[in-house]
C-alpha cells in the first residue's frame, strides 16, 4: 500500500436518503492551482489467481503469464516510471480481489477465526495500492471472511487500508460495522481501523493535487453473492446513477474538480450505461467482466501476450456523459496478467485535456524465463521477492496435495463463461456444464436413500441444474487445463467447482414452477448471465423471441425478488424418459412433479430464483465439488490406471453437448 496519501474518514448526509462515508484529506496546503499529468494504475479481477497459472502457446514455447509476485514488480517498475517523470500517481483495484478457489482454501476461508494468513491480501499489501473497491466475490464466503481479509492488511488486527463502495452500507453488519467512522491518522495512515467507506480523496503525496474517487457495485450483488446485512442502496442502472451522482456532487462541494469513477458492475457495457446517467466523471475505470481492451497505437508485440485472445475494444473507450462531454473507460483482463495504466492530463482548471496516446496501455504481466526471453519479450520481469517468500512458498506447500492426477479424460470439456460469440456455461448447453450436472445426479443416487430422500423413478422423477456462474475458469477455460486430453486433478475440480456450496434437493416441483425456474434461466441476453442452467434429465427448448421474465430486486435479507414479468421463452421442458412438462409454452396438464439437485446457493434463490426460494430443501451432505470429484473417480479405469472419461460418451463428446438444450 502506498504511505504517501493522506486521507481520513468522514460522515456527511448527502441527501435525506443516502449516507455517504467519504474517505477524505485532512486540512492540509491548498491543492496547486497548474496542470498535472496523472498515472492512472489499475486492474481489476485478480481473483486469487496468486501464481503462474496462465499457459499462453507461442512459437517458442509455453509461456506462463501472470502471478502475484509478477504483477507486483510490474506495479513498481510503472510507480518509478511515472514519478520519474513527474507524474501524480493513483493506483486502484476494481473489485474481485479473491476468488472462492483451490488457492484461497489455503487461507481457511470458512473460519472467521482462522489464524492461516490471508494470502491473498498478504499479496496485495506488498504492492502500492492507494484504494480498493469491493466487488461481488469479496462477499463470497460471507461478511466474517471479508472484515478477516480487510484487517489483513494491517496489523494487530487493524486495518490500515481503504476500502470503498459507493452504494453499499456497512453500519449494521456486525462482522463490518467497526471498520465505519471518523479516522484517526499518523504519518497519513489510519491507524484506528476505520477504512470502509462509499467515495475517496486522493492526495498525491509529490505533486500536492487532489482526485476524488467514486464508487459503485453491481445492483444484482444480493443475488449473486452474500453480503449478509450489508444493505444495497441501489436497484438498478436508474437508482445506482442517483447514487454515483450524489457522490459526485458532493465531492465537487468540497472543491475536488478532477474525479474518476471506480465500478464493479459485472461487465463495461454497465459502465457505458452508467456514465451516459452521470455529470461529473472525467475517466472511469470498470470491473467485473474481465475484459482486455487494447491501444490501437501500441504494436500488439509491445502490448499483448503472445498467444493472447483477441481484445474486445480500444483503450481507453471513449463515451459521453449526460452532457455530452467525452469520458474515456479503461479496464483490463484480470487474473494479474495485466496491469493497466492511463496517464491522463488535466489542465489548471481539472479539465481532463488528453490521454496520452505513447503510455496509456495495459501492461503485460510476463515473468522472466528461458521461453520469455526467446519469444523476444522485453519487458518480463523477475517476481517481487518479498511475495514469493510469503505467498508463493507458502501457497505451493499448501497445495502440494492437489496436484496428482485423480481422473483422466480423452475429451476436453468447455467450461468457458461465454459471451455473445464464445459458447460457455453462461449462454448455452456445454459438456462441461452436463459433466457437473450429471455428478449431482450420480451422487443424489449414492445417496438418496441415507438421506431419506425419493428414490428416482417414474412417479418421481430426478433432474438436476447447476447455474452458470458457479462453474468457474481459473485458470484455464477447458478441462483439462491443458487444452488437450489428459489428466485432471483435485486442483482442477476445486478451481471448477470452488465455492462452498453444499448439494440439497428440492422435491415436489410442479411442471409450472420448473417453467418459471427456466423462464429465469432463459431471462439472459445473448451476453449470458450466471443464472444460465446447466442441466440434466431432460431437454429444454427456448425462444430468443420471447418476452423475458423480470424478477424484482430482492429485499434486504432476501436472495430472490417477486416476478414482474411472467416471461414467455421456454417453449418444451421434457424428460429424458419422453414426458413433457412443457408443451408449446404452456403447462402440460397433468404432468409428473419432479425432484431437483441442486447447490444451495441456487436452491436458496441464488441469481434471483423466486421460485426456489420459496422450496423446502433436504441436505444431501456432500459439497458440489466433492459430487464431481466422486463421478470422475465412478469412471472405468484407463491405460494409465486412471478413471478415464472415453471419447465415445455421446454426453461429452462436443464441446456443445448432446442437444439438452436449444436456443430457437
Amino acid at each position: 500500500m502506498r504511505k504517501g496519501s493522506v486521507l481520513s474518514i468522514t460522515l456527511a448526509l448527502v441527501t435525506a436518503q443516502l449516507l455517504t462515508v467519504n474517505l477524505v484529506q485532512p486540512a492540509i496546503a491548498v491543492e496547486p492551482k497548474s496542470s498535472v499529468i496523472l498515472t492512472l494504475l489499475h486492474n481489476n479481477d485478480g481473483e486469487s489467481s496468486l501464481g503462474a497459472d496462465a499457459i499462453y502457446k507461442s512459437t517458442s514455447g509455453d509461456i506462463k503469464a501472470g502471478s502475484a509476485a509478477a504483477f507486483a514488480a510490474v506495479f513498481d517498475r510503472e510507480v518509478q516510471d511515472a514519478r520519474s517523470i513527474g507524474n501524480a500517481v493513483l493506483s486502484v483495484y476494481a473489485g474481485d480481489s479473491f476468488l472462492p478457489s483451490k488457492n484461497i482454501i489455503c487461507s481457511e476461508p470458512g473460519s472467521p477465526k482462522s489464524k492461516k494468513p490471508v494470502l491473498d491480501a498478504v499479496a496485495q499489501a506488498k504492492m502500492p495500492y492507494d484504494v480498493h473497491i469491493l466487488g461481488n466475490h469479496e462477499f463470497d464466503y460471507g461478511t466474517g471472511f471479508l472484515s478477516r481479509y480487510i484487517k489483513a492488511f494491517g496489523a494487530n488486527g487493524k486495518p490500515k487500508h481503504p476500502f470503498i463502495s459507493g452504494n453499499l452500507d456497512f453500519s449494521k453488519n456486525p462482522d463490518l460495522k467497526s471498520m465505519v467512522g471518523k479516522a484517526t491518522l499518523s504519518n497519513g495512515q489510519i491507524i484506528n481501523g476505520k477504512v470502509l467507506g462509499q467515495s475517496y480523496i486522493h492526495t498525491d503525496p509529490v505533486t500536492k493535487h487532489k482526485f476524488g474517487v467514486v464508487s459503485a457495485v453491481t445492483w444484482t450483488l444480493r443475488t449473486i453473492s452474500s453480503p449478509g446485512s450489508v444493505e444495497l442502496k441501489s436497484s438498478d442502472l436508474q437508482s445506482t446513477a442517483k447514487v454515483v451522482q450524489a457522490q459526485i456532487n458532493s465531492l465537487q462541494r468540497m472543491g475536488i474538480n478532477k474525479i474518476i469513477l471506480v465500478s464493479h458492475l459485472q461487465a463495461a457495457s454497465n459502465d457505458k450505461e452508467l456514465i451516459a446517467l452521470l455529470k461529473g466523471v472525467d475517466v472511469a475505470v470498470a470491473g467485473g467482466g474481465d475484459e482486455l481492451l487494447q491501444n490501437p497505437a501500441i504494436d500488439n508485440a509491445v502490448e499483448l501476450i503472445p498467444g493472447e485472445s483477441a481484445p474486445v475494444g480500444a483503450y481507453p473507450t471513449i463515451l459521453n456523459d449526460r452532457t455530452g462531454k467525452e469520458v474515456p473507460l479503461v479496464t483490463t483482463s484480470g487474473n494479474y496478467k495485466y496491469l493497466g495504466r492511463a496517464d491522463l492530463v488535466f489542465d489548471a482548471k481539472g479539465n481532463l485535456v488528453e490521454v496520452k496516446p505513447e503510455s496509456s496501455y495495459p501492461r503485460r504481466v510476463v515473468p522472466l524465463s528461458a521461453t520469455a526471453t526467446a519469444a523476444g519479450i522485453t519487458d518480463a520481469v523477475m517476481p517481487k521477492t518479498k511475495i514469493v517468500k510469503l505467498v508463493d512458498q507458502p501457497l505451493t506447500a499448501c497445495l502440494s496435495d492437489f496436484v496428482a492426477p485423480i481422473a483422466a479424460s480423452n475429451v476436453v470439456f468447455n467450461t468457458d463463461r461465454g459471451s455473445a460469440t464464445v459458447l460457455g456455461v453462461r449462454t448455452a448447453e456445454t459438456n462441461g456444464g452436463n459433466l457437473v450436472a450429471d455428478a449431482f445426479v450420480y451422487s443424489y443416487n449414492q445417496r438418496y436413500a441415507k438421506a431419506k430422500l425419493p428414490k428416482p423413478s417414474t412417479t418421481t422423477p430426478l433432474v438436476a441444474i447447476q447455474n452458470g456462474g458457479g462453474i468457474r475458469q481459473n485458470p484455464a477455460t477447458v478441462l483439462p487445463v491443458t487444452g488437450v486430453v489428459g489428466k485432471i486433478s483435485r486442483g482442477n475440480t476445486f478451481d471448477l467447482l470452488p465455492f462452498g456450496n453444499t448439494l440439497v434437493a428440492v422435491t415436489d416441483v410442479t411442471a409450472t414452477q420448473m417453467k418459471e425456474i427456466f423462464e429465469r434461466s432463459c431471462s439472459i441476453s445473448t451476453a449470458g448471465g450466471g443464472q444460465f442452467l446447466q442441466f440434466s434429465g431432460m431437454k429444454v427448448v427456448c425462444l430468443r423471441a420471447g418476452t423475458a421474465q423480470v424478477v424484482s430486486t430482492p429485499a434486504a435479507g432476501a436472495t430472490a425478488g417477486s416476478i414482474t414479468t411472467a416471461g414467455t421463452r421456454v417453449k418444451s421442458i421434457t424428460l429424458s424418459d419422453g414426458r413433457a412438462l412443457v408443451t408449446n409454452g404452456e403447462v402440460v396438464a397433468n404432468a409428473p412433479s419432479v425432484t431437483i439437485v441442486t447447490n444451495n446457493f441456487t436452491a436458496d434463490g441464488g441469481d434471483n430464483y423466486p421460485a426456489l426460494a420459496a422450496r423446502k430443501k433436504s441436505a444431501i451432505g456432500i459439497d458440489y465439488e466433492v459430487a464431481l470429484f466422486e463421478y470422475l473417480r465412478s469412471f472405468p479405469n484407463g491405460t494409465d490406471n486412471l478413471p478415464t472419461i472415453p471419447e465415445t460418451d455421446i454426453r461429452y463428446k462436443a464441446l456443445a453437448g448432446e442437444g439438452r438444450f436449444t436456443w430457437e
